[in-house]
């Protein structure tokens, strides 16, 4: 208190509080305030709680600035506390069109004085400001102005700041000023910095990172002239005005050219720059010397010269060149070809070995892989093992045998354990539980009577016990344990001490930032409530499951006067929108024999060998109307496929938690099968639901129109299966990924089951039922050899059939079964294998025809594919052995194992292909090129004409050579070139 007010006050000492008074008014809630100062209405005034109340008011962090008045009123005193609210930081937003970069995101982050729930402070205005303005000078916008404003709101104290920006236009580059010799003409110069395009000589706009990069550019030069000692300093940018050009000043030192070399054992300057870290440091000091010392022996051991000895020695300079010698005596090479592990008794050898890093040799690694490191990494690897499992006095050691079994070179590892006793607890004790669950801890906990007592154990304990208060609204909860003596060998009390402290409540959430969504889109999330306790776990996952919509760009979330002693707190939540618009453009290719039909020329039933580019683009639209939803347009346009779809995303249908509703229309033109090109029109509808991380269901009704064009084989010959024919489908999937990598998986399994029904109830012009399910399985047999299979088997069965159709007929081209390509059956070129066209015998009144051995699909599918996935070259090439073996057939009662083919209008049996692939690994997935051998291709009857020539050979034709069909066959050799294993 200031003097004067304690002289007001003192001379009310002892008289009765008649009202306690805030001017303007106080923001604290009213728990808070009756804990934050000690004043009560009917007490006598005493100066020592006055300044206590001024204490505990300052404490917490909602007050600037407290003065207490005190007057006589009827019957004692009035105090009027007469404060300066504290304000706080509610958001903090960009406007104006800025040019990126930077992005209105890095512009945020340059006024890093103001963190959201953070006391907002008048004068960080001009140093947010400052830093902004200089963020934009280094990306160019020199012309640039920005305006700060703010707007306060009352309810929490907040203070919204927007920074707009008017950013001019962005500078150029000119030539730099370069100081010292440089040794480089400026050409050369301006080649490594990037800053002017090369032949035409345009000089390019500044940017931050192109600044950096030239700098970077411009020691790298340096660093292909082995100048690792070169220093490149900008010490400003200076900027002309009238032209807006900038000018780098740059002080340039290249230092003398270095040379490291090995002697005494030859080594690639490849593997120099690996292990010698002042390349990648671009700097020499004696500590990289080290660190290189030891990679080199590290990598020599690793190369099975165990014994081997480096050294390294720098040379003075000479002729502007600075000499570092690696002397290497490897010694002896050796290969490990025996590991052994004795004394364990707790754990069993495999167990021990799948965490060991030193192996024998094998056929990936002639000599094994050992190292003194690689031999001390494993102890303790070992060590730690049992001493997690309350082994406490476990010890380990390697002894190396040389010349083993008297072989020379050969090397044996034995590694000693002596486990010790296992020590475990025999009392466990908690203090301290006063507002938790005490046997909902217990139950969770690691370190329980009869467990082993190990380090880790409590550590995971603390991790879980802070955890749990924390996520109650506990922030300052404490753990602390301690061991006591107990009358039993090897065991142990252990004493949990736990510390509550005060617990914090939800005040109230504050929402900021929306402008196009709906409150309500954001509020169906809040499961932070006022009251509740605060936890910043739930507030986390809340913040977590709004980026998950997809709609915003920045979900910020923070506890408003975080450090203020109260314990009822704001909870804030501020949000950028993301671009409402985005655009996509995708390119691809595959390469295969395909079956794009031709409609002039019969004679290559079995596809031809076509190179098919691939383009795609989508348009989406995000919170549509304000609701999260999602408005999307894609096209894919190559070969084989021209697809145009509209989808409208209404993501948590009905609030359900992984539940999306998609209402899509689809116009489809595929031309993958030689037969017929598959047109589709559709409109559906799909729920999707997310049961739990691995098992997730589609359910979906569909209503299309399905028809063909483009048929090679003469429509007159098989009008039923030219029709259009309405579909309304009615189907579900069940999908379960147990995968470790979808992309690439190692382990795990993937089972899916598609099951549909297609009837007149639904006004669909053919009823059927359809089942797909498909099986997958992944076993990592070794830690880099993988042993995956699929098994797929589908039945398309047909009921109500219309008259005049046949049971197989009765299903339209697009609705069956195709099989064959990269992705199924390796044994024939893309949707090539099942049944074919056998020719159509002369029936009254209409024509016959000769066959012609296209596709035509089938009601049934069985596919078993096997492959052995193994290191081929290098980390990145991965080499794969591969099985198929499977056919899709004319119907389930039809599905055959048999391997030989019966005639040539037999299809019905199960076909097989033996091969090797190549994977490449990529960011967006391994890319695959596959070679098959069909071991028993099908043969079939076609026919080597026109259309035309083929319907001359109707009934009554003259037999002329023409109408003769000849014998063809699925050539025995497949290729093909694609992105992503192939399951």
């Amino acid at each position: 208190m200031a003097g004067s007010a304690a002289a007001q006050i003192s001379q009310f000492e002892g008289q009765t509080i008649t009202e306690i008074q805030f001017s303007p008014n106080q923001p604290l809630d009213p728990v808070d305030l009756a804990k934050a100062q000690p004043l009560k209405k009917g007490e006598p005034l005493h100066a020592n709680d006055v300044a206590n109340a001024i204490d505990g008011l300052f404490a917490t962090g909602r007050f600037e600035d407290i003065l207490v008045e005190s007057e006589p009123s009827p019957g004692g005193v009035l105090v009027r506390f007469v404060v300066k609210n504290t304000w706080f930081v509610g958001g903090v937003a960009v406007e104006g069109k800025i040019g990126e970069p930077p992005n209105r995101g890095q512009v945020r982050t340059a006024a890093q004085q103001f963190s959201l729930g953070m006391p907002f402070q008048e004068e960080d205005l001009a140093k947010a400001t400052a830093s902004i303005q200089h963020l934009l000078e280094q990306n160019g916008f020199y012309e640039a102005r920005v305006v700060p404003t703010t707007q306060r709101n009352d309810r929490a104290q907040q203070v919204f700041i927007t920074f707009t920006a008017r950013e001019g236009k962005r500078a150029k580059y000119d030539m730099p000023v370069v100081e010292g010799d440089s040794k480089l003409s400026n050409d050369t110069i301006l080649h490594a910095t990037g800053w002017r395009l090369p032949v035409i000589h345009w000089w390019r706009q500044v940017t931050e990172a192109r600044t950096r990069n030239g700098v970077r550019g411009l020691l790298s030069k340096y660093e292909k002239q082995d100048r690792l000692k070169a220093r490149v300093e900008l010490k400003k940018l200076d900027y002309d005005a009238q032209h807006r050009r900038v000018h780098p000043n740059l002080r340039i030192d290249p230092g003398p050219r270095v040379k490291v070399k090995a002697v005494e054992a030859k080594v690639s300057k490849r593997v120099l720059k690996r292990y010698v870290p002042i390349f990648q440091e671009r700097t020499v000091d004696e500590d990289l010397l080290v660190e290189g010392k030891r990679n080199l022996r590290d990598y020599f051991q690793s190369q099975g010269y165990y014994d081997v000895d480096v050294d390294f020695r720098v040379l003075p300079p000479q002729n502007d060149l600075e000499t570092i010698e690696y002397v290497i005596s490897r010694g002896q090479r050796y290969k490990l070809v025996h590991i052994a592990i004795t004394g364990n008794k707790y754990f069993d050898t495999a167990s021990i070995r799948e965490r060991m890093y030193m192996t024998p040799a094998s056929f990936r690694m002639r000599h094994g892989r050992y190292s003194e490191a690689f031999l001390r990494k494993d102890e303790e690897t070992i060590a730690s093992l049992y001493r997690s499992n309350g082994f406490r006095d476990v010890k380990v050691t390697g002894d190396v045998e040389q010349d083993y079994h008297g072989k020379m070179g050969d090397i044996a590892v034995t590694l000693k354990i002596d486990e010790g006793d296992q020590w475990y607890v025999d009392k466990l004790e908690i203090h301290g539980v006063v507002r938790a669950d005490l046997n909902l801890l217990k139950s969770e906990l690691a370190s329980v009577p009869g467990e082993p007592f190990a380090d880790v154990n409590i550590a995971s304990d603390r991790n879980y016990v802070l955890t749990y208060y924390y996520g109650r609204g506990f922030p300052s909860a404490t753990f602390a344990a301690r061991t006591e003596q107990t009358g039993k060998p090897h065991c142990v009390t252990l004493v949990y001490e736990i510390k509550e402290g005060d617990r914090q409540y939800v005040r109230d959430v504050l929402i900021s930032g929306l402008r196009t969504t709906r409150p309500k889109v954001v509020n169906k999330y809040m499961t932070l409530k006022a009251g509740d306790a605060l936890s910043p776990i739930q507030q986390t996952d809340i913040q977590k499951k709004l980026y998950d919509l997809g709609i915003f760009a920045r979900v910020d979330t923070a506890i408003e006067n975080p450090e203020g002693r109260t314990d009822h707190k704001y909870v804030i939540y501020d949000f950028e929108e993301a671009n409402r618009y985005t655009f996509s453009v995708g390119v691809g290719a595959q390469v295969a024999r395909f079956g794009t039909p031709s409609t002039t020329n019969l004679a290559s039933p079995g596809g031809t060998t076509g190179f098919s580019p691939q383009f795609s683009f989508t348009a989406s639209r995000l919170n549509f109307l304000g609701l999260g939803h999602t408005v999307s347009l894609r096209g894919d346009y190559s070969s084989i496929e021209k697809r145009a779809s509209l989808s409208y995303l209404e993501p948590h249908f009905l609030g359900g938690e992984g539940r999306d509703l998609t209402y899509s229309v689809l116009f489809d033109n595929t031309l993958d099968v030689r037969t017929f090109a598959a047109k589709r029109e559709e409109a559906a509808i799909q729920l999707s639901q997310k049961f739990s991380r691995s098992l997730t269901g589609l359910f979906r009704f569909a209503y299309r129109r399905v028809s063909v064009s483009d048929i090679v084989i003469p429509t007159l010959l098989i009008p039923q299966l030219v029709q259009p024919v309405r579909i309304g489908i009615l189907s579900g999937n069940l999908i379960q990924d147990r995968r470790d990598n979808p992309v690439d998986p190692h382990k795990g399994m993937y089972n899916s089951a598609d099951v549909g029904v297609a009837g007149g109830f639904f006004g669909s012009q053919r009823s059927f039922a359809r089942v797909l399910l498909r099986n997958a399985t992944y076993y990592r047999l070794t830690q880099d050899l993988v042993l995956a299979r699929q098994t797929q088997f589908g039945v398309i069965q047909p009921f109500s059939t219309p008259a005049g159709i046949t049971a197989q007929d009765a299903i339209p081209l697009p609705e069956r079964f195709f099989g064959g390509g990269a992705d199924s059956l390796r044994a024939f070129p893309y949707n090539q294998a099942g049944p074919r066209d056998i020719g159509v015998s002369a029936t009254a009144g209409g024509p016959s025809s000769a066959a012609t051995g296209f596709p035509l699909g089938g009601n049934a599918l069985f596919t078993n594919n096997i492959e052995l996935r193994f290191p081929f070259i290098g980390e990145n090439i991965q080499g794969v052995l591969f099985h198929d073996l499977g056919n899709v057939y004319s119907s389930v009662g039809n599905i055959s194992f048999r391997f030989h083919q019966r005639n040539l209008q037999d299809f019905d049996y199960a076909a097989q292909a033996a091969g090797f692939g190549v994977r490449y690994k990529t960011p967006v997935g391994p890319i695959r090129v596959d070679l098959a051998y069909s071991i028993n291709p099908p043969s079939f009857v076609g026919f080597k004409g026109t259309p035309l020539e083929l319907l001359g050979c109707g009934s009554g034709a003259p037999a002329t050579g023409a109408c003769q069909s000849v014998q063809q066959s699925i050539s025995h050799f497949q290729f093909f070139f694609s992105i992503g294993q192939t399951f």
